[in-house]
């Protein structure tokens, strides 16, 4: 699922109103994409990072990581192992978020399992760093 149908009227009442005619409303979109079970993350990871630089100097990624098990995180000394990335967009709607996803080659490349995909839209409570 790349991403539900979600009500105008559940993220309308949140966006902030646009403070010039030519300024674009922009909202924030969540990317939750698991690793495909054989994943070759590491093969390619240099290509996605050059790629998605742009979009983190732009502004248009607020925040990406990669998620890894619980182990990884146990001791100082455990292996990272990936489990999948995060990331937080600034778009003016998911269609455009959708595109740069589905173009990234973690996409394409099939590391990301696209049937469990999750990008919805994200209403902040609080500030990001």
């Amino acid at each position: 699922m790349l991403y539900p149908r979600i009500s105008r009227a559940l993220i309308g009442s949140h966006s902030r109103s646009m403070s010039l005619a030519s300024t674009p409303n922009l909202h924030k979109f969540v990317l939750f994409a698991p690793d495909a079970k054989d994943s070759l993350r590491a093969t390619v990871q240099k290509q996605h990072r050059e790629a998605i630089a742009p979009f983190v100097q732009s502004g248009v990624v607020k925040v990406a990581g990669m998620t890894v098990t619980p182990e990884s995180i146990e001791s100082e000394d455990a292996t990272v192992k990936p489990f999948g990335s995060c990331i937080i967009f600034e778009a003016e709607n998911i269609d455009v978020v959708r595109k740069m996803v589905e173009s990234d080659i973690y996409y394409t490349s099939g590391v990301w399992d696209r049937e469990k995909l999750v990008l919805v839209p994200f209403l902040a409570v609080t500030s990001f760093p």
